[in-house]
C-alpha cells in the first residue's frame, strides 16, 4: 500500500474538477484559483503533474514496452469501459427524450462506444438536450487521449535515449508551443477528436512532472519548499500576474509533488481503502448532468454535496469491482517486483 499523499492529492484534484463543473452546471462562472486558473483546469493540471512524474518513474525503472503499456491500459481502460457502457445502456435509456427503439437505432448511440478507443464523443441522442451544458454526457473524458498519448511519447523518448536532456528538451518544446500557439489560438486544431491545444496546455505540466523525476528534485522536497513555493505564487500573482503561468510550470509541480510524495498518517488513512480519484473523475460529469437535469434549481451547496455523495458512491464501486480487480493483473518487473506506479 502506498504510504504517501498522492492518492489523497489525486482525490482532491478530482474534487476540484467536480466543484468547478458544478458552478457551470448551475449557470455560475467557474471559480478561479488566485485569479489565475479555473478550479477545473487546476485539478486537471495536478493530475498531469503527478502522471508525468510517476509514468516517467515507471518507464525508467522498467523500460519494457509490453509491461509498460499493459500497466497503463489496465489503469485507464477497465474503468472507462464500464463507465461508457453505463452511459449507453443505463443513463441513455433512462434520460433520452427519444423512444427506446429510436434511441438504440440511432447511429450516435453506437458511436459513443468510440470513447473506449479514446476517440472522445460527448453526444448520446436525446440525452441532456436542454441543459446548461447541452448534449454532453461526459465532458471530462477529453483529457484521457492526451494522457495516453503522453504515455506513448514517454516510451518513445525512453527508447531513443536515457539521457535526462531529452525530457528537459521535450518540456521546453511543449512550453514553447504553448507560448507561441496554444495560449492564443482561438480555433481548435482537432486530431482524432482531440483539441491539440490541450496537448501543450496540459502536456507542459506533464513534462514538468517528468523533469522533476529525471532531475531527482525529490531530495529538495519539504514542507519548507511547499510554503516557499506557495508564497512565490502569491507574490507573483500580486506583483507580476502576467508571468504567473510561466512560474506555475515550476512552482505548482513543486507544491504538488513535495506534498504528494510526503507522508501524513491522517491523509493516508482517508485513502487507505482505495484510490477513488479516477472513478470520481470519470463519473462526476454524468452524475452532475443528471442531478442538474432533475433538480435545476438546487442551491449551490446542496447541489455540490449531492454530487459528491453520488459520484463518490460510483467511484467506490468502480474501484472495488472494476479497477482494483484489473490492476491485480499488472505485470511486475522481474528485477523490481514492487515497481508499477
Amino acid at each position: 500500500m502506498k504510504t504517501n499523499n498522492l492518492n489523497f492529492l489525486r482525490l482532491i484534484a478530482a474534487g476540484l474538477v467536480l466543484y468547478g463543473h458544478s458552478a457551470i452546471f448551475l449557470g455560475h462562472p467557474e471559480p478561479l484559483f488566485l485569479s489565475w486558473m479555473p478550479l477545473g483546469p487546476l485539478g486537471v493540471a495536478i493530475f498531469f503533474i503527478i502522471s508525468g512524474y510517476l509514468v516517467t518513474q515507471s518507464w525508467q525503472q522498467d523500460p519494457n514496452l509490453r509491461r509498460f503499456f499493459i500497466r497503463r491500459c489496465l489503469r485507464i481502460f477497465p474503468g472507462l469501459i464500464v463507465c461508457v457502457l453505463f452511459c449507453i445502456f443505463v443513463l441513455g435509456p433512462w434520460l433520452t427524450s427519444l423512444p427506446l427503439k429510436q434511441y438504440f437505432a440511432h447511429e450516435a448511440t453506437w458511436n459513443y462506444l468510440r470513447n473506449i478507443g479514446l476517440y472522445i464523443t460527448f453526444y448520446l441522442p436525446g440525452v441532456f438536450e436542454h441543459g446548461r451544458v447541452p448534449n454532453a454526457v461526459n465532458g471530462s473524458l477529453w483529457s484521457l487521449p492526451l494522457e495516453f498519448f503522453l504515455y506513448f511519447v514517454v516510451a518513445v523518448l525512453g527508447l531513443i535515449s536515457t539521457k535526462k536532456w531529452i525530457t528537459i528538451a521535450t518540456f521546453l518544446t511543449s512550453a514553447l508551443f504553448y507560448l507561441c500557439w496554444a495560449q492564443s489560438a482561438t480555433e481548435m486544431l482537432v486530431v482524432y477528436g482531440t483539441d491539440l491545444r490541450q496537448l501543450f496546455i496540459n502536456g507542459t505540466y506533464f513534462w514538468a512532472g517528468a523533469v522533476f523525476y529525471q532531475l531527482n528534485l525529490k531530495r529538495y522536497f519539504s514542507i519548507t519548499s511547499v510554503v516557499l513555493a506557495g508564497v512565490g505564487i502569491l507574490c507573483i500573482q500580486t506583483n507580476f500576474p502576467q508571468y504567473l503561468f510561466f512560474a506555475g510550470w515550476f512552482l505548482l509541480p513543486l507544491i504538488v509533488l513535495a506534498f504528494g510524495l510526503s507522508t501524513n498518517e491522517v491523509l493516508t488513512r482517508i485513502t487507505a481503502t482505495g484510490d477513488y480519484s479516477y472513478g470520481v473523475y470519470i463519473y462526476a460529469f454524468p452524475v452532475q448532468q443528471t442531478i442538474a437535469f432533475f433538480y435545476p434549481h438546487l442551491n449551490f451547496g446542496t447541489y455540490v454535496a449531492l454530487c459528491i455523495a453520488v459520484t463518490l458512491s460510483f467511484a467506490i464501486l468502480s474501484w472495488h469491482l472494476v479497477e482494483k480487480t484489473a490492476l491485480a493483473f499488472k505485470p511486475r518487473n522481474p528485477a523490481f517486483a514492487g515497481v508499477s506506479p
